[in-house]
């Protein structure tokens, strides 16, 4: 009985895999954008751009993130910054570099959030009511940003036509840990909600990377602003979402012209992340929960018990076939994800543990959902009630 279980489970992991290799838009990591330098972009007349970033105990980052900014070479534009109740001195640390560079920047004093906000939306709902641009660029302060990026993304929105563009900044894969499952998270990111399918006007898809967004005031203001999706956890798909539902176009792109330099060194930096809005991402649906985990033992973990039930003697050929093509679809799925971060290609095969590891981190999203937990940069706390 159980030999046929096994062997039903890598059949159909088979034939998943089998047809996901023959839907690349959903693995090909085709939509990818870089800022050109030099900068040669046909913008007759430069909108005023204001620069969003909500920062919380963000002192170590800001030597390194904020200098990029004030190296921009954008004809007019803001930056603000709200020190959002730090305790490390965040406020003092831009003020002083801003002061090395000449340069004047916001910082405002952010305040605690109001009944129904989140910290970050309600951090960023400050920024934007002092803001004095036509677009506006929300983005985080462990983000680096290349030269010419507001250039270069102020120009591919007008161009293009489009009321938002969102990048997915490059992600920190140095250790153990964030080699193994950084690069998976983006690519079940990639799966779940193809670039491609963003950028379509004709799909319903829509999704946005939180570290970097351009998005036009008009757009914002059509859509009701940020209040409308105050309490989203999920802020960055919450915003896309919105704005393609009022027939905007929007677009989302890979790229390495902005890069996070937050680490990922121990498990528990990857897994906090995810499991802070996993089971949200499910919408809270235990059925989904059911279904997902189910899913991804058939998809990434029954390929693997095959292969070791082969090696033991326990089981037929049957299985070892199928168990071998499901391995190999899968793996040359994820080969372009790893080409991107410039990983060696043999590291396909580690697939199948980061995914049951991502399935694990998705259930203790759901048991701190059932405890009232809430999880915030490894800090655990109990959900406001």
């Amino acid at each position: 009985m159980v030999d046929l279980i096994l062997f039903c489970f890598c059949v159909l992991s088979a034939i998943i895999w089998l047809t996901l290799l023959l839907m690349p838009i959903r693995w090909c990591m085709s939509e990818r954008w870089e800022a050109a330098n030099p900068s040669h972009v046909p913008v007759s007349r430069w909108p005023r751009l204001s620069v969003i970033v909500p920062a919380r105990n963000e002192s170590a980052s800001l030597p390194i993130t904020l200098r990029s900014w004030l190296d921009q070479d954008y004809p007019s534009s803001e930056i603000i910054l709200i020190d959002d109740e730090s305790s490390d001195g965040t406020a003092e640390c831009a003020k002083g570099i801003a002061a090395q560079y000449g340069h004047t920047m916001h910082i405002l004093n952010g305040t605690k959030p109001p009944p129904g906000w989140t910290g970050k939306l309600w951090a960023l709902e400050q920024g934007v009511k002092v803001s004095s641009g036509e677009w506006l660029l929300f983005t985080d302060a462990d983000i680096c940003h290349s030269q010419n990026l507001w250039r270069e993304l102020v120009a591919k929105a007008v161009t293009e036509h489009k009321a938002m563009v969102s990048l997915m900044a490059l992600l920190d894969t140095n250790g153990v840990w964030a080699r193994l499952l950084i690069p998976a998270f983006v690519y079940f990111f990639y799966f779940m909600y193809p670039f491609e399918k963003v950028s379509d006007s004709q799909s319903r898809t829509s999704a946005a990377a939180g570290g970097c967004i351009l998005v036009s005031r008009s757009a914002l203001d059509k859509i009701g602003g940020i209040v409308g999706h105050r309490s989203a956890l999920i802020d960055d798909l919450a915003l896309a979402r919105r704005i393609k539902n009022t027939g905007l176009p929007i677009s989302l792109s890979l790229t390495k012209s902005a890069v996070s330099i937050r680490p990922y060194c121990k498990l528990g930096d990857v897994w906090n992340m995810v499991a802070r809005t996993a089971f949200t991402q499910l919408r809270r649906s235990w059925l989904a929960l059911f279904g997902t985990v189910l899913g991804m033992i058939i998809m990434f973990m029954a390929p693997v018990a095959g292969i070791c039930a082969f090696i033991a003697g326990a089981v037929s050929h049957n299985i070892i076939l199928s168990s071998v093509i499901a391995l190999l679809s899968m793996a040359i799925t994820y080969v372009p994800t790893l080409c991107f971060f410039g990983l060696g290609v043999w590291r396909a095969f580690t697939l199948p543990f980061a995914g049951m590891l991502y399935v694990a981190m998705t259930v203790s999203s759901a048991v701190n959902h059932l405890l009232g937990w809430q999880v915030w940069r490894g800090v655990r706390t109990k959900k406001n009630v």
